[in-house]
């Protein structure tokens, strides 16, 4: 049985951005990007200056608390919206530090490295979602512009500068041009995605030194002992 492999044409490996789900899945993570850094933005502001505010009295302090606590777990969902959407593989991570009682775990998230890292990744998520966000916009929004011009030209005469297409005939000549930039866009996609892993890798990544949890046990600190090697006399 002839068992040659030939390689994918080189148009497929151009339009890979638009002919894989992974494209659609990162160009989806980069339009939610927005709205979850105002979300986050709002929330750690608000916390924020609330607790800093009543810092001199008993209330302040349980406020801040309350903001370091939620930042695991945003993380988390950060965490497992990256390896849907992005094709990251990080692991999971517990929503909160270790201690012995509410007391000294509320205490933690005070100390916790991982808790602070994840508060600024989640607020550098604001100006990262808008940048992506209007980029995808703009890029996708223009090259599918393009291509509609033949049904857009004759009821709404294109404004180019230098020429003003308002027929179905002139419309056309815009089709080939939508559709370089529709390629291009896909690129750029892929481009932001790639930074995306990057942040998110940084943010949301494993604390050296926890353990990861998982369904099993602590690995033993004992070496393994050889079962073919004999008993020691």
């Amino acid at each position: 049985m002839d068992t040659t492999v030939f390689p994918a044409p080189g148009w497929r490996g151009a339009l890979r951005p638009l002919l894989t789900v992974r494209g659609y899945t990162a160009l989806t993570h980069h339009l939610l990007g927005l709205p979850l850094g105002v979300a986050y933005f709002i929330w750690f502001v608000t916390g924020l200056s609330t607790g800093l505010g009543l810092a001199i009295t008993l209330i302040g302090i349980p406020i801040l608390t309350l903001v370091l606590a939620s930042v695991r777990p945003l993380v988390a969902a950060e965490r497992r919206m990256a390896n849907a959407l992005l094709g990251t593989d990080l692991p999971a991570a517990p929503l909160a530090p270790r201690g012995q009682g509410w007391f000294e775990r509320a205490k933690a998230y005070w100390t916790d490295g991982p808790t602070w890292r994840g508060m600024a990744y989640l607020l550098a998520r604001f100006p990262l979602g808008t940048l992506t966000f209007t980029v995808a916009v703009a890029a996708y929004g223009t090259a599918l512009y393009a291509i509609a011009a033949p049904i857009v030209a004759p009821f709404d005469s294109i404004e180019l500068g230098f020429w003003e297409p308002d027929t179905v005939l002139e419309g056309l000549a815009l089709v080939p041009l939508g559709l370089v930039l529709l390629v291009a866009a896909g690129w750029i996609s892929e481009g932001m995605a790639a930074m995306s892993r990057a942040v998110v890798g940084w943010g949301a990544r494993w604390a050296p030194g926890t353990r990861r949890p998982s369904g099993r046990g602590p690995r033993s600190s004992e070496p393994s002992r050889c079962q073919t090697c004999p008993d020691d006399e």
